[in-house]
């Protein structure tokens, strides 16, 4: 159907005819609203909330540079307008200014403190930088004056689950999908709560549903896939890790996921791509999610070091390869004159700076990384970083190459049984891979290394199921 003309001229008020062109928005008829914002404005240059619904109706358009001029405009003409002032914040947002939009938001709340959009709003954007506390209490404050906000409500439901309060955060995102059923993200968020708490048939129909409402939601489409081998339905996870791939196939993460669940082109290693993506998407969050998981890797590796090397003496020229956030730095700082980090990731690397333990802090790949690094070091570290590589071989011995004469090199990994067929594998559940000790000892002596002490112990927490894996230490021969 034509879209209705607008009136040849206006014979009503301003506000009267905004009310007519919002009208007009509202209804998809967007060339007719265009029209009766240009006339008031041409009758009524000055008219602040014509400037501002009229950069909204650009920002619908994709036009976003436009349409931010044109609230600005109209927050000069009307510096009150605390909604105005959110979506102005929005359009910062979009428009990768994360710092104008923050302003843009307190400048909302200076005027009303309780509007619920923009505390939610300044809560996402701290959540992304990892104030995950500051940022629930303000999605809780949201709440107290909007309780059925599913926004908010799915918001501090993630933050409840990164914190590990599973039973209340699938609460919150059950309510968050009852109020807008057409919320894809709160099911994307209720389902990897179910999966926490083993619950993998439920999760995927949440996923299921999470990837009709939104086709390009990857990170629905990975958990789905998780969800699906856990529940023994490989078949299901099969055809959605290929339909994955089909959607986006120069996505790594597709790429990656796919492999581990067909057993196609499985890589030696995960990309490098992959490893960025994947760790630099959940850097602000990585520590309390894990904590949440009763991650142990950094702990036991810790402990391996001091079994190895006695008391602390603040002597070790220490490696923490594939060092993410840090986590190990703190547990083994009475041993270190120096440590040194590698990560392929930024974020990671942008947060372990944060501890100011380290010496350096290198976006490397790290065996090539270590290779340019002979004889540097006294004590390589890695916790839950070689299970990102198949055959080990090659990194053992990049390993044995940084390291000091009669160096020791600490690291987990997850395990197979000792009877397991194969060597390695890549784990069709999370593309992780794990490795029996029969190839980390083989692995060690074609690296001229000397196996000399294994420990079995649970990783982590997945699925509602431990992880089982080997922190390895291993002996360089001394000169």
């Amino acid at each position: 159907m034509a879209e209705s003309p607008p009136p040849d001229s206006i014979e009503v008020s301003p506000d009267e005819a905004l009310e007519i062109g919002l009208r007009f928005l509202r209804t998809g008829k967007t060339k007719a609203a265009s029209q009766v914002f240009d006339q008031i404005l041409e009758e009524f240059p000055e008219h602040a909330d014509t400037w501002h619904f009229r950069g909204l109706m650009f920002a619908q358009k994709g036009e976003v540079e436009t349409a931010k001029d044109m609230v600005r405009r109209s927050l000069d003409l009307a510096p009150g307008n605390a909604a105005a002032w959110n979506n102005l914040g929005n359009l910062c947002f979009q428009s990768k200014d994360p710092q104008g939009a923050y302003r843009a938001y307190q400048r909302c709340l200076e005027l009303q403190p309780d509007f619920p959009d923009a505390l939610t709003n300044i809560g996402f954007l701290l959540r992304n930088v990892g104030e995950l506390d500051e940022a629930a209490a303000l999605y809780r404050r949201a709440l107290e004056v909007r309780p059925d906000y599913p926004e908010a409500l799915n918001n501090l439901g993630t933050i409840l689950l990164v914190e590990g309060k599973t039973d209340e955060a699938i609460a919150l995102l059950r309510r968050a999908v009852e109020l807008e059923p057409m919320f894809g993200d709160a099911y994307t968020n209720l389902g990897e709560a179910l999966d926490r708490i083993g619950a993998a048939e439920e999760a995927a129909q949440c996923f299921w549903k999470s990837i009709a409402l939104n086709q390009g939601n990857k990170t629905a489409r990975k958990l789905m896939v998780y969800a699906l081998i856990e529940s023994g339905q490989r078949d299901k996870a099969v055809a959605c890790a290929r339909e994955w791939l089909a959607l986006d196939p120069n996505d790594p993460d597709a790429r990656h996921h796919y492999a581990a669940v067909t057993g196609e082109d499985v890589p030696e290693r995960a990309s490098d791509a992959y490893v960025s993506v994947v760790f630099d998407r959940y850097a602000a969050t990585f520590d309390k999610s894990l904590a949440s998981l009763k991650y142990q890797a950094p702990d036991l590796v810790a402990a391996a070091l001091a079994a190895d090397r006695g008391a602390p003496a603040a002597s070790l020229d220490i490696l923490d390869a594939g060092c993410g956030t840090g986590l190990c730095a703190p547990l083994v700082a009475g041993f270190t004159r120096a440590i040194d980090g590698m990560d392929l990731s930024r974020g990671m690397l942008d947060r372990a700076a944060q501890r100011q333990l380290y010496r350096s802090l290198d976006l490397l790949e790290i065996t090539a990384g270590m290779h340019a690094r002979p004889g540097a070091y006294d004590v390589v570290i890695s916790a839950d970083t070689f299970c990102y590589f198949g055959d080990l071989t090659a990194l053992l011995a990049a390993c044995a190459a940084t390291l000091k004469p009669g160096g020791t090199l600490i690291f987990s990994v997850e395990a197979l049984p000792d009877d397991w067929p194969t060597p390695f594998r890549i784990n069709q559940g999370n593309g992780r891979y794990a490795h029996t000790r029969a190839h980390v000892a083989a692995a060690a002596a074609a690296a001229g290394l000397t196996l000399t002490a294994t420990t079995r112990a649970n990783l982590r927490m997945e699925g509602g199921k431990p992880v089982a894996g080997d922190v390895h230490t291993l002996r360089k021969a001394a000169a």
